[in-house]
């Protein structure tokens, strides 16, 4: 424990956006947002900001009750996190609180029908400690299944099942699942030396991630959304077992990749 103690050096802005949950959150942001733009018909204004905040408060909450749980374990593998965790926790307790109010407007702001799809991603991320445990090899497919539930199953739900966009949504699905699983297994490999068991993890992680930026060649308006797979693949591929590479490259990437989709997409809408 007296790792979790020691004070991390150089916390810096993304540091303490990593830290605190910001940084993944942002992520979910994006996503959710490039997901919805890549929908046909208008985009009503209401639901998309409501969707974009509950994906925003929702990973706040997911993500700071995992980290304040599970301060031990963590600490083998992201102790600077760990330590500011430790440190900082009544201010982490309170964000994770004021997000789950904050994330109560947002989803009386969506349809009903998409209240079953929130309830799905809250079980499978505040459960995923314990189904883990029980079932480790489905560990990725899981918390894959409960990022695509979010970031293209709320957009789906709200403007595809009115206006035939049910097949750009899976095309979404088939693209960002594969980055988000990319992702999820070279977040695994954080902390742990560079055997040949890691690098054979990496590589399945890589072709996921191309796998991922094939759906949209199935649908030219969606061809954006290859660009989080191939931010997640360059991330992967240049992959390093550091702790801020884990937490600030790997996500970082989706999130850039994200942003570059949805601005494409955007300007062809």
């Amino acid at each position: 424990m007296a790792r979790i103690q020691r004070r991390p050096a150089h916390l810096g802005p993304l540091d303490f956006l990593a830290f605190t949950g910001l940084w993944p959150a942002a992520v979910a942001a994006a996503l959710v947002s490039a997901s919805a733009l890549a929908l046909p018909g208008p985009l009503a204004t209401t639901p998309l900001l409501a969707m974009i905040a509950l994906s925003v408060a929702g990973t706040l909450v997911v993500y700071n009750i995992d980290r304040l749980r599970d301060l031990g374990e963590d600490a083998l593998t992201a102790p600077a996190r760990s330590a500011f965790v430790s440190r900082h926790r009544r201010a982490l307790q309170t964000l994770t609180a004021l997000s789950a109010v904050a994330a109560i407007p947002a989803a009386l702001a969506l349809p009903i029908r998409a209240w079953a799809m929130c309830a799905l991603a809250g079980a499978l991320g505040l459960f995923h400690r314990r189904l883990k445990k029980a079932h480790p090899g489905l560990a990725v497919l899981y918390i894959t299944l409960a990022w695509i539930a979010v970031v293209v199953g709320l957009p789906a739900i709200c403007f595809a099942l009115d206006s035939g966009g049910l097949a750009p949504a899976m095309v979404a699905a088939g693209a960002l699942g594969p980055a988000i699983a990319a992702n999820l297994v070279a977040s695994e490999l954080r902390g742990h030396p560079p055997d040949t068991e890691s690098r054979r993890r990496l590589r399945r992680a890589g072709a996921m991630a191309l796998l991922g930026g094939l759906a949209p060649l199935a649908h030219p308006p969606s061809w954006p959304l290859i660009l989080p797979a191939l931010f997640a693949w360059a991330s992967v591929v240049g992959f390093r077992n550091s702790e801020r590479y884990g937490l600030l490259v790997l996500d970082g990437a989706l999130l850039v990749g994200a942003l570059a989709a949805a601005a494409g997409l955007a300007a062809t809408r």
